[in-house]
């Protein structure tokens, strides 16, 4: 599951304010990023730089490609450059987030290249001779989009050098000046020292966008960004894959109790996540530990790393490497969603909901409402996995419901999962549309809801998708659109969404007829290996007609053959008995007949098969016929069993 969780919070002294977490997430492999390519710098996976040292104007640029798609970049070791002219396929949706002011403090060049890498060289005058530099973030919502994985080869434009799509932009206002190295302020001074300076968003050590008091008075609902609460905080950014990602799961898949989602340091080669920020671990007073690691997460959770509590907790409740330890368990968790970490407060709602339909703990009012506060917390914190999680427990009915049945409560939870970029949310909310069983049928929003989880790489969705919109079914009616969201499905490995857009094409239904692009969508839909059985039933029809291509019988009935549990071997059989457009081979027709019969149960075979079976072998024609009257109670077969002796019906 992926999500942009960046948590801002406090927790005992000596720990800086801003603590930055997250969920799972795919990530390319070494070898697989377009950035290995980048000289002697280390290839740069996952990683969620502050685009604060951004020049007013490349923010706006910003905005402006996340409306036309999903923006893309290219990422080294000293730069990062907004691709404005090249784009990938995609949209972003807005939801807002409960996090606190932050501020994070960077004292020397590497600290500043690990966390503003555009603007590293033009800052670094405000940390010589011992000065640091004071970012404060006030952070009010996120755009995120549901694209998880992508391929250099599904990149449209101009991508000269391309290496990330942006997932995730953290929207608010912030602040930055120079400050004293060790000198913490708060946001609201760090905010007046850059107004007092006259800053905007034009760069220098002294910048300011978005006012700090439209961000506080944002509105934990807000349905778009914030006036004067919108600039780009920081970015999530994801490695593009040398080959196409696989299609991804169509379902959150919980972990089991002792199994934790671990959180993962966005931070470049060489760095650590610590306090917020990235830094040599030789300056980190504490770090987010390796999260299989118990004593390093018993470490650094002591100094106050709250991610590494969070993993020190799953430690003692697995009880793999630590004695097992729920209670203990249960404090570390609540101390770290104390603190903003959005994953501790599902791991403790989880651990409470397993004790209340055990009876370890009292499933009273007062239970119930500390298990939706912590739930509820975790999803307004920005982690859409949690959403989707907590969604199906208001679903639940019998002995494993805590929660008393309440769809429309599973309903918003699972919109707000989709607008923070969960796909398998997205999924489940377009199924409950268009069903309109759980919540009220709405098949137009339905349409928006599955564009989004089949952007995200759910291919079922494409095909409800594009079946939507080809037989406008409670929508309106387009071809065109339909052949998108079909062309994605097929370009994810469903073959089923091949043959739907080849049938669209093949029809000219909505959009003008192509034979060319019919017949390249079945043959995509038809492989040599994992074929889909439309498809190949499709192309073989095509052969057979020669529609748009030479007729080749032989062609048509080999593709037959291939998928014979859909009237494959059937069709074959019969092509192969009459000699239509081949040699004929009745041995080979009697066989294709036999199986498609007695494998796969198909009437007309079956009819075919006995004569032909009688003709060689009256004895195991009577035996054949017996077992199609018991079994299947037919007229004919019956018939034919008393014919030939039996004592048929």
């Amino acid at each position: 599951m992926v999500g942009l969780s960046l948590a801002a919070a406090a927790c005992g002294p000596g720990l800086d304010p801003e603590v930055v977490v997250h969920a799972p997430r795919p990530t390319a492999s070494t070898a697989a990023t377009a950035a290995q390519s980048s000289g002697g710098c280390p290839p740069i996976g996952h990683t969620e730089p502050l685009v604060v040292d951004w020049l007013a104007t490349r923010r706006s640029d910003l905005g402006l490609v996340m409306k036309e798609g999903v923006a893309v970049v290219s990422y080294d070791c000293s730069t990062l450059k907004l691709l404005t002219q090249c784009r990938l396929s995609g949209s972003y949706s807005y939801a807002s987030v409960a996090q606190k002011d932050s501020v994070i403090q960077l004292t020397n060049p590497a600290e500043l290249q690990a966390n503003v890498p555009f603007g590293a060289a033009a800052l670094s005058s405000a940390v010589d001779r011992g000065g640091a530099l004071d970012v404060a973030l006030v952070p009010s919502g996120k755009l995120t989009t549901t694209v998880v994985a992508a391929s250099p080869q599904e990149l449209a434009g101009s991508c000269e050098g391309a290496t990330h799509f942006v997932r995730g932009a953290l929207l608010g206002a912030f602040a930055m000046a120079p400050g004293g190295r060790g000198t913490a302020r708060p946001a609201d001074q760090i905010f007046a020292a850059a107004s007092a300076a006259g800053a905007s968003g034009q760069g220098g050590t002294t910048s300011k966008e978005g006012e700090l008091e439209a961000c506080r008075s944002a509105k934990p609902d807000a349905q778009a960004p914030v006036e004067r609460c919108q600039a780009p905080l920081r970015l999530e950014l994801v490695p593009l894959t040398a080959q196409r990602p696989a299609q991804a799961e169509a379902a959150p898949a919980a972990p089991a109790e002792e199994e934790s989602l671990k959180l993962s340091s966005p931070c470049p080669h060489g760095t650590v996540l610590s306090g917020g920020k990235c830094s040599s671990p030789a300056l980190a007073p504490a770090q987010l530990c390796s999260p299989d690691d118990s004593r390093a997460c018993a470490a650094q959770c002591g100094k106050g790393d709250v991610g590494s509590c969070y993993h020190l907790g799953y430690h003692y409740l697995s009880g793999k490497d630590l004695p097992r330890d729920d209670a203990r368990a249960a404090a570390l968790f609540e101390k770290a969603c104390d603190a903003g970490v959005a994953l501790s407060c599902y791991a403790r709602a989880k651990l409470l909901m397993r004790d209340m339909a055990s009876n370890k703990a009292a499933a009273d009012a007062a239970g119930r409402a500390k298990l939706r506060e912590l739930s509820d917390k975790a999803c307004a914190l920005g982690d859409g996995w949690s959403c989707a999680s907590v969604a199906e427990w208001y679903l639940r009915e019998g002995p494993q419901a805590v929660f008393p049945k309440d769809p429309a409560r599973a309903v918003a939870l699972l919109r707000r999962g989709c607008d923070l970029g969960q796909g398998p949310s997205c999924s489940a909310l377009g199924d409950m549309l268009v069903e309109g069983k759980l919540t009220a049928k709405d098949v137009p929003a339905a349409v928006g809801v599955l564009q989004r989880a089949c952007e995200g790489g759910l291919a079922e969705d494409c095909v409800a998708l594009g079946d939507i919109l080809r037989k406008g079914q409670g929508a309106p009616k387009d071809g065109v659109k339909a052949i998108a969201a079909y062309r994605r499905g097929c370009s994810l490995g469903d073959m089923r969404a091949c043959n739907a857009a080849g049938s669209v094409y093949a029809e000219g239904d909505g959009v003008p007829k192509d034979v060319a692009k019919a017949y390249s969508f079945f043959e995509k839909g038809c492989p040599d290996k994992g074929f889909g059985a439309e498809a190949c039933m499709s192309l073989a029809g095509m052969y057979e007609k020669g529609t748009g291509i030479p007729k080749d019988m032989a062609r048509a009935a080999a593709l037959y053959e291939r998928v014979c549990g859909t009237g494959g071997c059937l069709r074959a059989a019969e092509i192969w008995q009459r000699g239509d457009g081949v040699p004929a081979d009745p041995a080979r027709a009697f066989s294709l007949y036999e199986k498609a019969c007695v494998q796969w149960s198909e009437k007309k075979a079956c009819d075919a098969f006995g004569p032909l079976l009688e003709g060689k072998d009256k004895e195991r024609a009577r035996a054949f016929y017996a077992e199609q009257c018991a079994r299947t109670h037919d007229k004919a077969a019956c018939a034919s069993q008393k014919r030939l002796g039996g004592a048929g019906k």
